[in-house]
């Protein structure tokens, strides 16, 4: 095996039908900052929006991004590769092909992220907060491993919040050393749905406080069709470390297999697959995670990871300027999209007290300025080319 040197999970990148209500979504209602206004480095046809996290006194900052990149057309398919060639990303943005445009998760896409608190009180006061605004929670669910809810953003894609404790280590003195089952009341048809659902903070919570403040990335968790197969492509092939088997807890006969970005486990460091036999593929669009980064220390670690995995026989993009990192793009055995990508370095277009406020745009492009800017604005439907 290659063990691959990297900073965990920097980035996941999000489809959505409009920027205006993520942005209120995770701004007002999730508190975090929003950090950049920008748009996609392969066509500036689309908008993007990237949300940060705060920093706290005593815990290490996290580099942690969420992005969204806007597909507004409202009967027009989302291209099935996603945006990862700037060729075809282009000529599918030119002229989409006619759909559906909501993603449908499945073998082969995301499934949820995972944000982190430290304590289960912070479960109960995010559920409280979102049910009182009039978004549905479910939970607070014991994952045995840690606690959690779940709910949807604006597009309708799984957000989980999940806690430090009590850890993966718990039930294994060596980390992914056997299958662990599952308690039959963590499981399908063995918890207490009603008690469950019952559960909340008992008084309003109108503001969010430092003590259950989002910190950061606990996790990302996406599909397998065989979990052999993809934990050989993570292991042998990408370098990662398998630290847990266990059961699926809300499908009987799935299993969930964990993998460590670092050996200290830190949040954000983790990437998860259900594993679901047979299960069939899914489609990109709104509502669904277009891909995730694994971050890369400098330029020379990613050319040296790009090069590793090609000739491991992956099929990798070319490496990419995305102006605040560089990346390149691979895709899993199930055609799942990832990428590995520099740090992202947010302040070489505008000073770290101003994030977010205005419109950056690449040098190259800024004299369009003023046409991408209405483009945005109006949010045009694209124009087909239509055979003769």
């Amino acid at each position: 095996m290659n063990k691959m040197v990297n900073g965990g999970v920097n980035n996941q990148v999000f489809v959505a039908s409009n920027l205006g209500r993520i942005e209120h979504f995770y701004s007002v209602l999730l508190g975090l900052p929003l950090v950049k206004r920008t748009v996609h480095h392969l066509d500036p046809r689309l908008p993007v929006i990237t949300f940060g996290f705060h920093a706290f006194e005593g815990e290490p900052k996290r580099r942690h991004t969420i992005s969204y990149v806007e597909w507004n057309p409202i009967f027009y398919m989302m291209p099935e590769a996603g945006f990862v060639d700037p060729q075809a990303t282009s000529a599918a943005v030119a002229s989409p092909r006619v759909g559906d445009p909501k993603g449908r998760w499945g073998a082969g896409t995301n499934h949820h992220l995972a944000l982190h608190v430290p304590t289960r009180n912070g479960l109960l006061k995010w559920k409280r907060r979102l049910t009182d605004i009039g978004v549905h929670v479910t939970g607070p669910y014991n994952r045995r491993y840690f606690h959690a809810v779940y709910f949807r953003d604006p597009d309708g894609a799984i957000i989980e919040i999940a806690t430090t404790e009590p850890g993966f280590g718990h039930d294994e003195a060596v980390l992914g050393s056997g299958f662990r089952r599952q308690p039959k009341e963590n499981l399908i048809g063995g918890r207490d749905e009603v008690l469950t659902a019952a559960e909340t903070w008992p008084q309003p919570v109108p503001t969010v406080t430092e003590d259950f403040a989002l910190r950061g990335f606990h996790h990302i968790t996406s599909i397998s069709s065989n979990a052999e197969r993809t934990e050989n492509f993570f292991v042998e092939m990408v370098g990662l470390r398998l630290i847990k088997k266990t059961d699926y807890l809300d499908e009987k006969g799935g299993t969930h297999y964990y993998y460590a970005c670092d050996d200290e486990l830190s949040p954000g460091s983790v990437l998860t697959f259900f594993g679901l036999p047979g299960y069939s593929p899914g489609r990109l669009g709104t509502g669904l995670s277009h891909h995730f980064s694994l971050e890369v220390e400098n330029d020379a670690a990613l050319v040296h990871e790009h090069g590793r995995l090609k000739r491991t026989g992956v099929r990798v993009s070319d490496v990419q300027d995305a102006l605040y990192s560089k990346l390149f793009y691979f895709g899993d055995p199930d055609g799942h999209i990832c990428a590995i990508s520099t740090p992202t370095q947010l302040t070489i277009d505008e000073p770290a007290g101003e994030l977010g406020r205005k419109l950056c745009l690449p040098p190259a492009i800024e004299e369009q300025r003023i046409e991408i800017e209405r483009y945005i604005a109006l949010r045009p439907a694209p124009t087909p080319i239509l055979p003769a």
